[in-house]
């Protein structure tokens, strides 16, 4: 399959996206949690950046270690077992300047959709701030099988490097050798008169396009149009929006594009990868055309579900802080698992640094070990029911992650997580930054 650069989404509605139970072989491991006592987790420093709006920027590659132009490193090798390697946000050339900054040095965080392929063992790669912290992180970002190409979409805070230059981040590989694809979808910090800097608001998850009932089946080449940005969704003058997009029951491997509905195709990257049989969602931040509309363009043979969950724009309300150390705040492996057809509520707010007036927060959750196949929701506690979406779809003996944002509920300050599925499954939930108003 084609790695793309890829952006990932986090939730869906109405008909539930769960493929039949079946069986499969073990689950490759998720990032290992911290060997302390049953139920621990690992909460990190509590540190965070400043609280900062957000710049879109479409889609832009800044590494791609198969080739020696998209590489810092300018040669074209794969991360080793073990590896921890600087990626810095720039493109690259092979002469002077090689580095063309595409994130200002006083960025935050970054947004970026990150793409493991050619992958030889089963493992995980964790995309963090820096890579000087000793041993394997506690965390993980996205899991693999030997020879799968999958993508998940993460917002992480970067590490400058110094005037001129751009800032940067870390991605560490767990085991056997492997591709690794960065495309930058935006970052936090301060804007310019050509980019203006946008905050962000939650909208309940609406889905706006469900290929199942509407439109048919999609193949090679085929774009649908998305109204994103209108009054019935809470969206209206959006400039940028928050997408779960899912591949469902694929026959073919392929990937999908977003990009605003007056631009043009971009020449590289990609949102989402997909293999057949295997339905699989990613959170997508993608710029809204002067229409309200974002176009998804398709590859292989698909079925593709569209949920807006969020927005950028001049009238909504909060900025982000990203977590300077990422934190597991829950591992249901130490605690016997998840059951079937359940819901756990999970505290955020006063812990690992996450203050009170945070209204949504931002996790990467995994899925592993799961017995039968099925989908998660998070959703905020106290809300009075869950929404019918989904965040993250797994089939028996998958190991699953996908990028969550979530809104705090009430006076909980937390969030519930359902689990639909009509076996056990492992969760894990890792903190990655939080929004609050201002």
């Amino acid at each position: 399959m084609r790695a793309r650069s890829a952006l990932t989404t986090a939730a869906l509605t109405a008909l539930a996206l769960t493929l039949p139970v079946t069986t499969a072989s073990a689950a490759p491991g998720a990032a290992p949690a911290p060997g302390a006592a049953p139920g621990a987790v690992s909460t990190g420093t509590g540190e965070a950046t400043a609280p900062a709006a957000f710049v879109p920027l479409g889609i832009s590659r800044v590494l791609d270690t198969r080739n020696y132009r998209q590489n810092p490193a300018a040669t074209a090798r794969k991360l080793q077992p073990g590896e921890s390697f600087d990626a810095p946000l720039s493109n690259w050339k092979n002469h002077p300047p090689r580095e063309l900054p595409v994130v200002p040095a006083d960025a935050t965080a970054v947004v970026v959709n990150v793409t493991a392929t050619n992958t030889t063992e089963d493992g995980y790669l964790t995309v963090r701030r820096d890579g000087d912290q000793p041993g394997a992180p506690a965390t993980s970002t996205l899991n693999f099988t030997a020879g799968e190409t999958v993508s998940n979409t993460v917002t992480v805070a970067v590490a400058p490097r110094g005037a001129n230059t751009s800032p940067k981040i870390n991605v560490y590989n767990n085991a056997g050798t492997t591709d690794v694809v960065v495309d930058i979808l935006g970052y936090y910090g301060p804007g310019t008169a050509t980019r203006p800097a946008q905050k962000y608001d939650t909208v309940r998850p609406v889905r706006v396009t469900d290929t199942r009932v509407e439109g048919g089946r999609l193949g090679w080449g085929n774009i649908v149009t998305a109204n994103v940005a209108r009054d019935s969704l809470g969206t209206y003058g959006a400039t940028a929006v928050l997408l779960n997009v899912t591949a469902v029951d694929p026959s073919t491997e392929g990937f999908v594009v977003a990009y605003p509905s007056d631009g043009a195709l971009p020449p590289e990257g990609s949102h989402l990868n997909y293999g057949p049989g295997r339905t699989v969602a990613n959170q997508v931040v993608v710029p809204v055309g002067a229409d309200g509309n974002v176009k998804l363009f398709n590859t292989g043979s698909t079925d593709l579900v569209i949920d807006v969950i969020g927005y950028y724009g001049p009238s909504a309300h909060h900025l982000y802080s990203a977590l300077t150390e990422q934190s597991r705040l829950l591992d249901t492996r130490y605690g016997g698992g998840q059951p079937a057809f359940s819901t756990r509520r999970l505290q955020v707010t006063g812990i690992a640094g996450v203050p009170e007036n945070a209204a949504s927060v931002t996790l990467n959750m995994t899925v592993t070990e799961p017995t039968a196949s099925g989908h998660l929701e998070v959703f905020p506690a106290d809300q009075g029911g869950r929404p019918g979406t989904s965040n993250l779809n797994f089939n028996a003996g998958q190991t699953v992650a996908n990028g969550v944002t979530a809104d705090q509920g009430g006076v909980q300050h937390a969030v519930d997580i359902y689990h639909h599925a009509a076996g056990q499954s492992q969760l894990i939930a890792d903190l990655t930054g939080y929004f609050i108003e201002g």
